[in-house]
């Protein structure tokens, strides 16, 4: 080649160091190594290799706990938003959550992934609409109540013949 750069013998170049500077950036940040080569055109093996020769794998770097979620999760505003409280979490936050993880794991052509996502939106989206139900069911019986008072002295008061134990004049 004219500028003397090496060309691998499978024909391919490989990434500049500006590449590779962010793809470490990324890795360290907590991003996995297959969204990494994903996100910057970089081979795994490649990626593994380079990480190991300058000490860049997550093995080398010292311990800090994990977090929960990776840096560029959707959850991890919500997870920061509620504090770790669940009763803060509305259903439709989770569905979705759910959602785009299910559409990025379409976009990284993980079929087995994207289908667990979309099953795990559609049993949020059950338990919303019970939930729902239920919360339905409850108002209407309160309001039943509220406007009749409890079922057995509304039951008394239409109770003209006497026929249920109400006194009456039996006509």
């Amino acid at each position: 080649m004219p500028d003397g750069a090496h060309t691998p013998a499978n024909g391919q170049r490989p990434a500049p160091d500006e590449v590779w500077a962010q793809v470490r950036e990324d890795y360290l940040a907590g991003i996995s190594a297959p969204e990494c080569c994903r996100r910057h055109g970089v081979g795994l093996t490649a990626l593994r290799k380079r990480a190991a020769g300058e000490g860049w794998r997550r093995a080398d770097q010292p311990w800090t706990p994990p977090l929960r979620l990776d840096p560029w999760d959707e959850g991890v505003l919500l997870e920061e938003r509620v504090d770790g409280d669940l009763d803060k979490v509305e259903l439709h936050e989770l569905e979705w959550i759910a959602d785009r993880r299910m559409m990025r794991a379409v976009l990284r052509g993980d079929a087995v992934e994207a289908l667990r996502w979309r099953r795990v939106r559609f049993v949020i989206e059950s338990d919303a609409r019970e939930l729902a139900r239920r919360i339905h069911a409850d108002e209407v019986m309160r309001w039943a109540f509220d406007e009749s008072g409890p079922p057995r002295e509304a039951h008394e008061a239409h109770d003209v013949n006497g026929v249920n134990g109400v006194s009456g004049s039996g006509a």
